[in-house]
Parts: structure tokens; sequence; C-alpha cells
């Protein structure tokens, strides 16, 4: 899907979206976005640089999809957007470090090795960094750069990095199990401190 070149296109695709997504929910009761719509919406809203917009959007993306573990595009225009706002954002960028460790590395200009280890996902692969939107690179500032560089290299960060890496390095041979599902548990634990 291309994105619109001017704020008055993005934030006509904006309202198109948001209007059919809620559409759907008043005809069935629930939103079905197989497609991942939803997360489009995010890359639109970080070059739209509009943060009202954007703080009513996180509230209604959180309602409707509460559980959602998101994608890593999503996870960085989201995180940056907040970032610009002048909100702690870091919970943000550790979820997107976590979701793609691949992404920050690659947008700080980083030289990039797959690791061996457990990737549940596509989203977790290098390949999918070729995915980036080029508008949406275009758009990481200066600043965004630093913050971005700064946070990623800090002691916590690099600590739950590391510790992520190892836990999907042992659930590549782990069977299925008790060891295993301690495991997991403690992956999805690794952001807590963040919270």
């Amino acid at each position: 899907m291309s994105i619109p070149k001017t704020p008055k296109g993005l934030s006509s695709t904006i309202t198109k979206i948001r209007s059919q997504l809620s559409t759907f929910k008043r005809e069935h009761g629930f939103i079905d976005d197989g497609g991942g719509i939803r997360y489009y919406l995010f890359h639109l809203y970080f070059l739209l640089e509009d943060n009202r917009r954007s703080s009513e959007f996180f509230r209604w993306y959180k309602k409707e999809f509460p559980e959602d573990v998101g994608e890593p595009i999503q996870l960085l225009c989201w995180a940056l957007i907040l970032h610009r706002m002048g909100k702690n954002a870091d919970h943000q960028l550790a979820d997107t470090m976590l979701s793609n460790i691949y992404l920050l590395p690659h947008i700080l200009g980083n030289e990039i090795n797959r690791e061996d280890m457990w990737h549940f996902s596509n989203y977790n692969e290098p390949d999918f960094i070729k995915y980036m939107p080029g508008r949406v690179l275009e758009a990481i500032t200066k600043d965004d750069l630093a913050w971005i560089r700064d946070t990623y290299n800090s002691e916590s960060f690099q600590k739950v990095l590391k510790r992520h890496i190892a836990i999907n390095k042992e659930l590549q041979t782990t069977p299925v199990g008790e060891k295993r599902s301690a495991l997991v548990r403690e992956e999805f634990s690794l952001l807590d401190e963040f919270r």
C-alpha cells in the first residue's frame, strides 16, 4: 500500500481506514483486521505529526486491540511518536527491539548478522526489515536517531536484549515441558521493567 505524500492525503487516508474499521465493527460487533491495516495506521500517524490525533488513535487502538502484540515497524512508529510528544517511550522502543532484534541496529547503520536462535515468526527474521517503508525511514530525524542510539545502547536495554537472545537460543532445542514453559514465561516478562 503506498503512503500518501501530503498531510492532506495522510489525513484523508487515515479517516477512510478508520471509517472502514468502525463500519465493520458496527455491522459485525468486532473488528476483523487479518490484513494488519491497524499497523499501517501507525505509519500514517507518524508521518502526519499530529499529536492530538495520534493520542486519540492510541486510546482507540488500546481499546480495540488490548491483547495485540503488534509488529516491529508499527511499534517503532509508536515509540517515535511518543518520544516526539515528550513522553516516556522506553516500553515501546524495548518492545520494538525484542519484536525484531535486527531493526534498531539496521536503523542505526550497524552490521546485521542473523542470530542462531528461535525466530517464532517472520516478524522476527532479519529479512523483515526490508518491509520498512522508505517514507518512514526518511522521516526519522537526527534527534530520533540519537534517542534510539542512546536508549538502545543503555545498560538496561542491552541486558534485556542479551537475555532475550539467550532465552531464544535455548528455545531452539528445549522440548515442550516445564523448562520450556518457564523460558516462555521469562521471555514474556522481559518488558516488565519498562512498563
